[in-house]
């Protein structure tokens, strides 16, 4: 007659315990949730754009060449194809034109956001590749070739004739073609990391002169290697640079690449993205468990962790956050090479 009495004492000493039991990590004592997704008809992506005045996002698909509009509710709206090797978007400031990395045509695609219609495609030279695009002022600077033959090029677009300048930087400088970033919070500066050397070396030029001066560098920057993504605060003055390990999100200044700020994540981080107000989506290769976690500016514990598809084995992809540019959504990319992807809408914000 009092085994009822007992367990309900040692219910309720459960219950109280299980708020203290759930904080023993720092980095998941945040909630955690799940978000509603799309299933889209690609297996691999190489790139992300989003399109504020149009309300766009763009997806570029080096398998299949080809570049997938969505809205910002994840529907897809159309494909664009007879993009060769479709791998890197830049988008004009004011949004008329994507630029479309065609690795595949040795070329850039200049495609108008209002017909999809592609209005000018630009040859970068017979074998060169191009698979990483960055706009500074009118010039758009693309990575291009293999393995030590990989260089930097620049597409000169000022004035009525395109001028392309191949070999921009010393001949084995990269021993593949990096991942190239700019801001127009940082004018004349084009931000390079490796992608496919251990080295994970990271470089700031100044461009300001038509060629890539050097003007601050790192191996191994906080121990990175093999650079996996590359993003910039609103600001431009801090730099976060992913790479696989270490098991932490890294925040450098870059004006000197000395790390600034520690962001407490886990293994195998993957990708990152700050939002125009500052907030910092951290994601990681996780086939089960949490995926993303959302930070405030140098929080020392995430205000929001993300487990994006519970249970499936399936991770978020490389270089597969970007945020809306109003900051009210995050999207993120998981799935397998070989099987579908999904397309992950986020609100913004801790709640």
């Amino acid at each position: 007659m009092r085994r009822p009495r007992l367990r309900a004492a040692l219910s309720t000493l459960l219950l109280a315990l299980i708020p203290v039991l759930g904080t023993a990590s720092g980095a998941t004592a945040a909630p955690r949730d799940t978000t509603p997704s799309t299933s889209l008809q690609i297996s691999y992506h190489a790139d992300m754009a989003v399109d504020a005045v149009n309300r766009r996002l763009y997806i570029a698909d080096i398998v299949t060449s080809s570049v997938l509009v969505t809205d910002f509710e994840g529907r897809v709206l159309r494909t664009l194809e007879n993009k060769p090797g479709a791998a890197d978007l830049v988008l004009t400031p004011d949004a008329r034109t994507l630029y479309v990395a065609l690795r595949d045509a040795d070329a850039i695609a200049a495609v108008d956001t209002r017909t999809y219609q592609e209005k000018a495609r630009y040859p970068t030279g017979a074998g060169t590749k191009p698979v990483r695009l960055a706009a500074v002022g009118s010039t758009l600077w693309f990575s291009y070739g293999e393995d030590w033959d990989s260089n930097i090029g620049s597409l000169g677009l000022a004035g009525g004739k395109p001028v392309v300048r191949l070999a921009q930087v010393p001949s084995s400088t990269w021993g593949g073609p990096p991942m190239l970033l700019s801001s127009p919070s940082a004018p004349g500066l084009l931000i390079a990391g490796e992608q496919y050397v251990s080295s994970g070396t990271v470089r700031v030029y100044d461009v300001t002169s038509g060629r890539p001066v050097v003007r601050t560098e790192q191996d191994n920057p906080g121990g990175i290697s093999f650079v996996s993504d590359l993003a910039l605060s609103p600001d431009a003055g801090t730099l976060f640079i992913v790479g696989g390990y270490p098991y932490t999100h890294l925040a450098f200044r870059l004006s000197d690449l000395a790390v600034e700020h520690t962001y407490p994540t886990s293994n195998y981080p993957n990708a990152a993205a700050v939002s125009p107000t500052g907030s910092i989506a951290a994601g990681i290769d996780n086939s089960y468990g949490q995926d993303v976690y959302l930070f405030e500016p140098r929080a020392t514990a995430p205000t929001r962790v993300i487990d994006l598809e519970p249970g499936t084995g399936r991770s978020l992809r490389p270089h597969g956050l970007i945020w809306s540019p109003d900051g009210t959504r995050l999207f993120a990319l998981t799935g397998e090479y070989g099987s579908t992807l999904t397309l992950h809408v986020i609100g913004g914000g801790s709640q």
